[in-house]
């Protein structure tokens, strides 16, 4: 009785690759702490200016923020771009997408050190961008030169990838089923326990420690209200969520089209390439405040920054 289970265990470990690639789950274990330090670090600014801007509120310096602040932080990002010279084949996760089909899984370090300082600058400034998508790629990039490090194949370095940006994902949003799933069906499209277990001890780290140090809750949380006795889910509401998913679909397909022709419109005009960001940033600050002059609100328009709090 004995061997046999002997035999089924190593057998289950094999499977596992606990056998050949056990350092993947201590890796993978230091990859979710250090992205909970990097996510904390990545947050801190665009919180201190998110409260910033609550104590600007009725201001009289407020519309020229508004205004003016867009255009500095485009003017910013297009000085590191040219100062950080990185290889960008796609907005969000395209560049990570490019990397695992093409590039075996190999990222530069500088690719993720101009996703970090770009977005910084972009979010803090009121720029219209969420931290999902520069949080996904700076996890990626630690994550692919710890491989490199390491000296690991490709395929454990696809995998070491998939921890660094399922680790920041559960770090930024304290959602580790989330990013353990994005990464396994966007980025890896691979569902293998060999790949799945690092992926999911990353993540679980990664969030367990970013709540310990700052004592967040999930950023999407659902509120106790909600689950209340006249709002419990029920059976009969499983058709509004199918049109729902079905509107949100053909809402996404409508935005990414209108994102693709402004920028193909915008990319073709006649400025330096280091000024563009500052000229959008410019068209947004206008934006915003027509926004404030209509509402007659002093305060920082929704539109500004990442959005999260409105949400």
């Amino acid at each position: 009785m004995r061997p046999t289970l002997t035999r089924a265990l190593r057998k289950t470990s094999i499977r596992l690759g606990f056998e050949r690639d056990w350092y993947l789950y201590l890796v993978a274990a230091v990859i979710g702490l250090v992205m909970a330090v990097v996510a904390t670090a990545f947050l801190a600014p665009l919180r201190a200016v998110e409260h910033w801007g609550e104590l600007m509120q009725g201001n009289p310096l407020l519309p020229w923020l508004i205004l003016l602040a867009p255009a500095a932080g485009g003017l910013l990002v297009g000085m590191l771009r040219n100062l950080i010279r990185a290889r960008d084949v796609g907005p969000g996760v395209t560049t990570l997408m490019y990397a695992v089909l093409r590039q075996r899984s190999r990222i530069q370090g500088r690719v993720g050190l101009q996703k970090w300082l770009c977005s910084t600058a972009t979010i803090a400034t009121g720029g219209s961008a969420g931290a999902e998508g520069p949080i996904v790629n700076i996890g990626g990039v630690i994550g692919s030169n710890v491989a490199r490090i390491l000296g690991t194949r490709t395929q454990n370095t696809a995998t070491l990838l998939g921890c660094g940006s399922a680790a920041g994902i559960a770090a930024v949003f304290n959602a580790p089923i989330a990013g353990i799933f994005f990464v396994m069906e966007i980025l890896l499209r691979d569902f293998s326990l060999k790949t799945f277990t690092p992926i999911v001890i990353a993540a679980v780290v990664a969030s367990a420690t970013t709540r310990g140090v700052l004592h967040d809750s999930a950023i999407f949380d659902v509120g106790a209200g909600f689950m209340g006795a006249d709002e419990s889910f029920g059976i009969a509401q499983i058709p509004i969520y199918l049109v729902l998913g079905l509107l949100s679909a053909l809402t996404a397909i409508a935005f990414i089209r209108c994102l693709k022709i402004a920028s193909d419109t915008f990319g073709r005009l006649p400025l330096p390439q280091a000024l563009k960001p500052a000229v959008g940033g410019l068209l947004l600050g206008i934006m915003g405040l027509i926004s404030i002059m209509m509402t007659g609100l002093a305060d920082v328009p929704s539109f500004y920054g990442n959005g999260y709090p409105v949400i």
